[in-house]
């Protein structure tokens, strides 16, 4: 009985091996080396990111390359960035452009590369919901041999525009005929593309500092609005101890600043200032600034002040659920 065992304990193993060598016969593998990232940059000053990558091949194909970088929205990248690499098969810098959002990604049941990598990667733990990944193909295809190693370093330049930003940066290369989800030649899907996430970077800019890594009691969204666009303001109540975390109802106390330097605030607990419970703790209202400031024709917001209060208007929280009230600039860029 113990030598039939033995057996079949071998043959087992000899499965396994042979399933192993076959992966490694025909397997193809993306490996993101590291990511030269800085810290830190200045508004006005590009940022410059490097990505050093390897790609094998134990059988020739033909692909172009696809290069993902994770953002914030307000860095409209899609017109502000540019990618370049270099590599063991090319000569030069070779270009690259963004991949329409009309253009399907393979594998993935009709979604585009952008929302693709969005639901596949994540976000990196960002907690604004102003996040997007943007999607760059080389403009040409490129042949790998077969049991080809390839080294490349892929060049990303972009403006960060003019906002005090910290956000997760976060970076994937693929390749066009895999994509995300591939696992045509026997490996998981996970070795068709590589990833990086090297954490935060924190652009100095100016205006309230936008910051997608720490939590925060309150962000209005969109980030970038006029004063006659519809905004959202949140309330976590829970997210620190405060005077609201058990309240029954919250408000917003606000204070318009004009662009003729005049203010108007508004500070009445009613219909129009009451937020909506959208689950325990977490509160929300949409807000017509124009509306809710009852402004003229004439007049203009520069920002917004605002703080949230109970019923009765005596307990107010403002930031880091302080007295300190949160602002928000108007203007788009």
């Amino acid at each position: 009985m113990r030598l039939i065992l033995h057996k079949r304990k071998r043959g087992h193993v000899w499965k396994i091996a042979a399933a192993l060598v076959v992966m490694l016969i025909i397997g193809c593998y993306v490996t993101i080396e590291g990511v030269n990232q800085p810290a830190s940059v200045n508004a006005g000053t590009p940022l410059t990111v490097t990505i050093n990558c390897q790609t094998f091949a134990n059988t020739s194909s033909t692909q172009a390359v696809v290069v993902g970088v994770l953002v914030p929205k307000i860095w409209n990248a899609s017109t502000n960035m540019t990618v370049t690499f270099t590599s063991d098969i090319t000569s030069g810098a070779q270009p690259m452009t963004v991949i329409p959002t009309s253009v399907a990604a393979p594998g993935a049941n009709g979604l585009n590369w952008q929302t693709d990598m969005l639901n596949t990667l994540g976000h990196a733990g960002n907690l604004i919901p102003e996040y997007e990944w943007v999607a760059f193909q080389s403009n040409q295809q490129y042949t790998i041999g077969g049991n080809q190693t390839i080294n490349e370093v892929f060049t990303i330049t972009c403006n960060v525009g003019q906002k005090n930003v910290l956000f997760n940066m976060g970076y994937v290369v693929a390749e066009s005929n895999d994509g995300l989800h591939s696992t045509a030649w026997g490996d998981p899907n996970t070795s068709y593309f590589g990833t990086y996430f090297p954490g935060a970077l924190r652009v100095y800019g100016t205006g309230t500092l936008m910051d997608f890594v720490n939590p925060q009691l309150s962000v209005a969204t969109p980030s970038s609005a006029t004063d006659n666009d519809i905004i959202t303001i949140p309330f976590n109540a829970t997210l620190v101890n405060t005077g609201l975390s058990s309240a029954g109802a919250v408000y917003v106390c606000a204070t318009g600043y004009l662009t003729n330097g005049d203010s108007i605030t508004v500070c009445a607990q009613n219909s129009q200032s009451k937020m909506t419970l959208q689950s325990a703790g977490n509160w929300s209202m949409e807000m017509w600034p124009r509306g809710f400031f009852k402004l003229s024709p004439t007049q203009s917001l520069d920002s917004l002040h605002y703080l949230f209060t109970d019923q009765t208007g005596t307990i107010k929280v403002g930031y880091g659920g302080k007295s300190y009230p949160f602002s928000f600039d108007f203007g788009c860029n």
